[in-house]
């Protein structure tokens, strides 16, 4: 019996300072993390210039963009867009931001819009859209198209870029009283 004391004491006495020293221990983990791969580039003030059949068709300016690959979208800040019509220009759209889809070159412009034509012709509104297949703007929102003898005001408007063909809807005009 005596043995089997020693044996047991001699266990207590080795193996649970073993088993105590490696409770005791703290396993430290490795995490690696992993860099995912970027879907997004940043651009800072650029130029795109457009052309079709050697003749301007547009420029666009903007002070940056991020690119979404995956999405197939860029996001401008304060971007500019000039139209041109056979190489002649026809008029500038402006927007606080805008969403290019780079599939379909569609635009969606946010915030303040504008959009001022080589005949002096000014139109005011909200979150624009241009589809680039149809090549026309348009906008749901509030609108306001300054002319040189009239104003006229609507909600929702569609047109070309040179605002030749333009139809706004629910519309209101003021003639200038100078006439």
């Amino acid at each position: 019996m005596r043995v089997q004391k020693y044996k047991v004491l001699l266990f207590v006495f080795t193996a649970l300072p073993l088993v105590v020293a490696l409770l005791g221990c703290k396993t430290e983990k490795t995490i690696i993390e992993e860099t995912p791969p970027m879907a997004e580039q940043a651009v800072e003030k650029f130029t795109i210039t457009e052309t079709e059949a050697g003749k301007l068709k547009m420029i666009l300016e903007s002070e940056s963009a991020i690119i979404n690959d995956e999405k197939k979208t860029a996001v401008l800040r304060l971007p500019r867009v000039k139209f041109y019509k056979d190489g002649d220009y026809v008029s500038t759209l402006v927007t606080e931001s805008a969403t290019i889809n780079l599939n379909t070159y569609d635009v969606i412009g946010h915030g303040k819009c504008t959009v001022d034509t080589a005949n002096n012709e000014h139109l005011q509104t909200t979150d624009l859209q241009y589809d680039a297949k149809k090549e026309i703007v348009f906008s749901k929102n509030d609108v306001k198209l300054t002319r040189q003898d009239e104003i006229i005001y609507g909600k929702g408007f569609e047109s070309d870029t040179k605002l030749e063909k333009i139809i706004i809807k629910k519309q209101r005009v003021e003639l200038n009283k100078s006439l």
